[in-house]
Protein backbone atom coordinates (compact mmCIF):
# COMPACT_ATOMS: atom_id res chain seq x y z
CA UNK A 1 0.00 0.00 0.00
CA UNK A 2 2.56 2.61 0.99
CA UNK A 3 4.97 1.29 -1.69
CA UNK A 4 2.46 1.93 -4.44
CA UNK A 5 1.79 5.45 -3.13
CA UNK A 6 5.51 6.18 -3.04
CA UNK A 7 5.95 4.81 -6.56
CA UNK A 8 3.08 6.96 -7.88
CA UNK A 9 4.48 10.11 -6.28
CA UNK A 10 7.92 9.37 -7.70
CA UNK A 11 6.47 8.79 -11.19
CA UNK A 12 4.49 12.03 -11.12
CA UNK A 13 7.54 13.98 -9.91
CA UNK A 14 9.75 12.55 -12.65
CA UNK A 15 7.25 13.24 -15.45
CA UNK A 16 6.84 16.88 -14.44
CA UNK A 17 10.62 17.28 -14.16
CA UNK A 18 11.04 15.94 -17.69
CA UNK A 19 8.42 18.38 -18.99
CA UNK A 20 10.17 21.37 -17.43
CA UNK A 21 13.60 20.24 -18.65
CA UNK A 22 12.44 20.11 -22.30
CA UNK A 23 11.32 23.73 -22.43
CA UNK A 24 14.66 25.54 -22.37
CA UNK A 25 16.30 27.94 -24.92
CA UNK A 26 14.58 31.05 -23.59
CA UNK A 27 11.69 30.44 -25.83
CA UNK A 28 8.63 32.39 -24.71
CA UNK A 29 6.38 30.28 -26.83
CA UNK A 30 4.33 27.75 -24.80
CA UNK A 31 4.08 24.43 -26.64
CA UNK A 32 0.46 23.55 -25.84
CA UNK A 33 0.48 20.51 -28.12
CA UNK A 34 3.23 18.87 -26.07
CA UNK A 35 1.82 20.06 -22.78
CA UNK A 36 -1.66 18.84 -23.71
CA UNK A 37 -0.28 15.39 -24.50
CA UNK A 38 1.58 15.27 -21.17
CA UNK A 39 -1.44 16.63 -19.31
CA UNK A 40 -3.62 13.92 -20.82
CA UNK A 41 -1.04 11.29 -19.85
CA UNK A 42 -0.87 12.72 -16.36
CA UNK A 43 -4.67 12.73 -16.08
CA UNK A 44 -4.85 9.11 -17.24
CA UNK A 45 -2.10 8.20 -14.78
CA UNK A 46 -3.88 9.93 -11.89
CA UNK A 47 -7.21 8.33 -12.78
CA UNK A 48 -5.51 4.92 -13.01
CA UNK A 49 -3.77 5.47 -9.70
CA UNK A 50 -7.04 6.59 -8.16
CA UNK A 51 -8.89 3.46 -9.32
CA UNK A 52 -6.09 1.07 -8.44
CA UNK A 53 -5.12 2.58 -5.11
CA UNK A 54 -8.51 3.92 -3.99
CA UNK A 55 -9.53 0.73 -2.23
CA UNK A 56 -6.14 0.29 -0.59
CA UNK A 57 -6.07 3.94 0.56
CA UNK A 58 -9.60 3.68 1.94
CA UNK A 59 -8.65 0.39 3.53
CA UNK A 60 -5.42 1.88 4.92
CA UNK A 61 -7.29 4.78 6.53
CA UNK A 62 -9.96 2.39 7.77
CA UNK A 63 -7.27 0.15 9.30
CA UNK A 64 -5.56 3.18 10.86
CA UNK A 65 -8.88 4.30 12.32
CA UNK A 66 -9.54 0.80 13.71
CA UNK A 67 -6.00 0.62 15.12
CA UNK A 68 -6.43 4.06 16.66
CA UNK A 69 -9.77 3.10 18.20
CA UNK A 70 -8.36 -0.21 19.47
CA UNK A 71 -5.35 1.56 20.98
CA UNK A 72 -7.69 4.16 22.46
CA UNK A 73 -9.77 1.40 24.09
CA UNK A 74 -6.61 -0.30 25.34
CA UNK A 75 -5.44 3.01 26.76
CA UNK A 76 -8.79 3.58 28.47
CA UNK A 77 -8.77 0.08 29.96
CA UNK A 78 -5.13 0.49 31.02
CA UNK A 79 -6.03 3.84 32.60
CA UNK A 80 -8.92 2.23 34.49
CA UNK A 81 -6.64 -0.60 35.64
CA UNK A 82 -3.99 1.89 36.71
CA UNK A 83 -6.59 3.93 38.62
CA UNK A 84 -7.87 0.75 40.29
CA UNK A 85 -4.30 -0.27 41.15
CA UNK A 86 -3.62 3.22 42.50
CA UNK A 87 -6.76 3.06 44.60
CA UNK A 88 -5.71 -0.36 45.90
CA UNK A 89 -2.23 0.90 46.71
CA UNK A 90 -3.69 3.93 48.51
CA UNK A 91 -5.95 1.62 50.53
CA UNK A 92 -3.04 -0.65 51.39
CA UNK A 93 -0.94 2.37 52.33
CA UNK A 94 -3.65 3.75 54.60
CA UNK A 95 -4.10 0.28 56.13
CA UNK A 96 -0.35 0.03 56.67
CA UNK A 97 -0.27 3.48 58.26
CA UNK A 98 -3.18 2.57 60.53
CA UNK A 99 -1.55 -0.78 61.23
CA UNK A 100 1.74 0.97 61.92
CA UNK A 101 0.10 3.25 64.48
CA UNK A 102 -1.68 0.29 66.04
CA UNK A 103 1.54 -1.75 66.02
CA UNK A 104 3.41 1.12 67.66
CA UNK A 105 0.70 1.44 70.31
CA UNK A 106 0.75 -2.34 70.90
CA UNK A 107 4.55 -2.35 71.07
CA UNK A 108 4.50 0.58 73.52
CA UNK A 109 1.89 -1.17 75.66
CA UNK A 110 3.84 -4.44 75.61
CA UNK A 111 7.04 -2.55 76.45
CA UNK A 112 5.31 -0.88 79.41
CA UNK A 113 3.94 -4.22 80.63
CA UNK A 114 7.35 -5.85 80.19
CA UNK A 115 9.00 -2.93 82.01
CA UNK A 116 6.54 -3.25 84.90
CA UNK A 117 7.15 -7.02 85.04
CA UNK A 118 10.91 -6.55 85.00
CA UNK A 119 10.70 -3.95 87.78
CA UNK A 120 8.40 -6.21 89.79
CA UNK A 121 10.73 -9.19 89.28
CA UNK A 122 13.74 -7.06 90.19
CA UNK A 123 12.03 -5.84 93.37
CA UNK A 124 11.03 -9.41 94.23
CA UNK A 125 14.58 -10.63 93.57
CA UNK A 126 16.03 -7.78 95.64
CA UNK A 127 13.68 -8.59 98.52
CA UNK A 128 14.58 -12.28 98.28
CA UNK A 129 18.29 -11.43 98.16
CA UNK A 130 17.84 -9.15 101.18
CA UNK A 131 16.09 -11.93 103.14
CA UNK A 132 18.72 -14.46 102.04
CA UNK A 133 21.48 -12.05 103.08
CA UNK A 134 19.82 -11.54 106.47
CA UNK A 135 19.55 -15.31 106.93
CA UNK A 136 23.17 -15.79 105.89
CA UNK A 137 24.28 -12.99 108.24
CA UNK A 138 22.24 -14.46 111.12
CA UNK A 139 23.64 -17.91 110.37
CA UNK A 140 27.21 -16.61 110.21
CA UNK A 141 26.62 -14.61 113.40
CA UNK A 142 25.36 -17.69 115.23
CA UNK A 143 28.36 -19.67 113.91
CA UNK A 144 30.70 -16.92 115.07
CA UNK A 145 29.00 -16.85 118.49
CA UNK A 146 29.28 -20.63 118.71
CA UNK A 147 32.96 -20.46 117.75
CA UNK A 148 33.58 -17.63 120.24
CA UNK A 149 31.72 -19.56 122.95
CA UNK A 150 33.70 -22.67 122.08
CA UNK A 151 36.95 -20.68 122.20
CA UNK A 152 35.96 -19.06 125.51
CA UNK A 153 34.95 -22.45 126.86
CA UNK A 154 38.24 -23.96 125.68
CA UNK A 155 40.19 -21.13 127.28
CA UNK A 156 38.16 -21.34 130.49
CA UNK A 157 38.67 -25.09 130.58
CA UNK A 158 42.38 -24.70 129.91
CA UNK A 159 42.61 -21.99 132.57
CA UNK A 160 40.66 -24.08 135.05
CA UNK A 161 42.78 -27.11 134.26
CA UNK A 162 45.92 -25.06 134.73
CA UNK A 163 44.65 -23.60 138.02
CA UNK A 164 43.61 -27.00 139.23
CA UNK A 165 46.98 -28.40 138.22
CA UNK A 166 48.82 -25.63 139.93
CA UNK A 167 46.53 -25.91 142.95
CA UNK A 168 46.98 -29.64 142.94
CA UNK A 169 50.72 -29.28 142.69
CA UNK A 170 50.83 -26.63 145.41
CA UNK A 171 48.50 -28.80 147.51
CA UNK A 172 50.80 -31.75 147.00
CA UNK A 173 53.76 -29.58 147.90
CA UNK A 174 51.99 -28.38 151.05
CA UNK A 175 51.05 -31.93 151.98
CA UNK A 176 54.59 -32.99 151.38
CA UNK A 177 55.80 -30.15 153.60
CA UNK A 178 53.18 -31.08 156.22
CA UNK A 179 54.16 -34.71 156.07
CA UNK A 180 57.75 -33.64 156.43
CA UNK A 181 56.91 -31.58 159.47
CA UNK A 182 55.05 -34.47 160.95
CA UNK A 183 57.99 -36.70 160.33
CA UNK A 184 60.18 -34.24 162.08
CA UNK A 185 57.84 -33.93 164.96
CA UNK A 186 57.64 -37.68 165.28
CA UNK A 187 61.24 -38.02 165.12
Amino acid sequence: MSRSIKAAILLVSLSSSAAFAAGGHHDDHIPFDKIAFQAINLGILLIGIFFFIRKSIVEAFKNRREDFLAKSEQTKSALKEAEAALSGIKDKLSNLEAGEKKSLENAQHEANVLKANIIKDAEHSAEKMKKDAQLIIANELSKARAEINAAILDQALASATQKLSSNAQSGTAQEAAFVKQLDQVKA
